[in-house]
């Protein structure tokens, strides 16, 4: 998972950076002239292009960009940088949080800074403090519902959970915040719906609602 402190600062001097950052200082026809030379530059110098939530990449401007070291286990868009320090550019943007991005090789990630095994340090906010515990894992939580106490989340519709209807809320320790609400049925399963979407979906068990909403 990328966080502020893998993103290194783009420093990396080449053609594309002199275009970055040139964006940063101009405006109107000539900045829109300056993305679209960027992503010819990138595509001639082999970037790999793909769209992702911003959270995940960490910045959603067009024209602003990072180097990283692509850690050996990496899977997803970055899976074939294993190893090596690539440039993140924000190309596009897009609707909600999406945005687009791309992606190329620098050079190869200095050997103090492969990391060939990933380890996870899980984190809770704090109002789970105020909250019943109903199942905790070391990456999950399952906390009751407290209507008294409001849970902000981008990802609905009025920037915080809408609590009606659910009994609990499943908080994943990998990012340090809620991911879905549950209902827990008379018959022993479990109804559960991730932030955002509008349709639930029924599970046997708990367990089963908690692997397959973290996905």
């Amino acid at each position: 998972m990328i966080t502020q402190s893998t993103m290194l600062t783009d420093n990396f001097e080449d053609d594309i950076l002199t275009v970055l950052k040139l964006m940063k200082v101009v405006g109107g026809k000539k900045w829109q002239g300056l993305s679209v030379e960027l992503i010819n530059l990138l595509r001639a110098k082999g970037y790999v292009s793909f769209c992702s939530d911003h959270a995940h990449y960490k910045i959603s401007k067009v024209g602003y960009s990072y180097l990283y070291d692509v850690p050996l286990y990496k899977r997803g868009h970055l899976s074939g940088f294993k190893g090596k320090r690539v440039r993140i550019v924000c190309t596009r943007s897009g609707s909600n949080f999406t945005r687009g991005y791309m992606a190329g090789v620098v050079g190869n990630s200095p050997p103090d800074k492969i990391v060939s095994k990933l380890t996870y340090k899980y984190t809770f906010p704090s109002y789970v403090n105020s909250h019943e515990v109903i199942y905790k894992s070391p990456r999950f939580m399952v906390i009751k519902n407290n209507k008294a106490i409001e849970m902000l989340s981008k990802k609905e519709p009025k920037g915080f959970i809408d609590k009606n209807g659910w009994d609990s809320i499943l908080v994943d320790g990998k990012i340090g915040l809620p991911i879905a609400t549950l209902n827990h049925n008379s018959d022993g399963t479990v109804s559960g719906k991730i932030l955002g979407w509008s349709l639930a979906s029924v599970y046997q068990s708990l367990r089963e609602a908690i692997d397959e909403l973290k996905k």
